[in-house]
């Protein structure tokens, strides 16, 4: 009696498994098919971000106003992270925007930081390149009255009908005079003044007079 007990449950064991197996390898099967189907998602979402992360970079590297070099850009998710430094908070928001302006990126998290040096030189750069500009026009405005003074003092040219023009330097005559040799008496005069270094006569020889 014993012995057919035994034999009875190692029977039962035997069917139960031979019953639990194939429910056991559909549900790994199901499984298996899950775990490709969020693969393949996750390579197409990853496929998708470096997409959206390349026309980031080009849309920063074509705005001239950026230093597309110092800005790092990350996607994931359609998330579109920014950081590393830039010159000005207006730098900052403008590459905000632009990043915003992606088609495809659906959030930006702005994590630029405005280097303080960078900006205070840059400030010092622009008040001292308007410095030179004030100084320029200044010297440009000094010529041309130094010429056109020495013209209208000259008895032998016609000073009220000589055009003069000053940049950096060099002179541009224009206008009307009566002879070939006042043309060339007036290039001279512009020619030694103080500051001149080149002169460009384009004064017209009235032969008509």
């Amino acid at each position: 009696m014993k012995q057919r007990t035994i034999t009875l449950l190692a029977a039962s064991s035997l069917l139960a498994g031979g019953l639990a197996s194939p429910l056991a390898l559909a549900g790994e099967d199901q499984h298996n098919d899950k775990t490709m189907e969020q693969r393949a998602d996750e390579t197409q979402r990853a496929v998708k971000d470096a997409w959206l992360d390349g026309k980031l970079e080009t849309a920063l590297l074509l705005n001239e106003h950026l230093n597309s070099f110092a800005i790092d850009t990350d996607v994931k998710n359609a998330v579109a992270v920014l950081s590393g430094t830039v010159e000005s908070d207006i730098d900052r928001d403008l590459a905000g925007e632009i990043a915003k302006s992606v088609d495809g990126v659906t959030h930006v998290k702005n994590m630029l930081e405005v280097d303080k040096q960078k900006t205070m030189q840059s400030e010092q750069d622009a008040d001292a390149e308007e410095r030179n500009g004030f100084k320029q026009s200044v010297a440009n405005a000094t010529l041309t009255a130094r010429i056109k003074s020495e013209l209208l003092v000259n008895s032998n040219t016609a000073g009220l009908s000589i055009n003069v023009d000053s940049k950096d330097g060099h002179v541009v005559l224009s206008g009307d005079v009566d002879s070939d040799q006042e043309k060339e008496l007036a290039e001279r005069i512009a020619a030694n003044a103080t500051g001149t270094q080149s002169v460009d006569n384009q004064l017209t020889v009235n032969r008509s007079s």
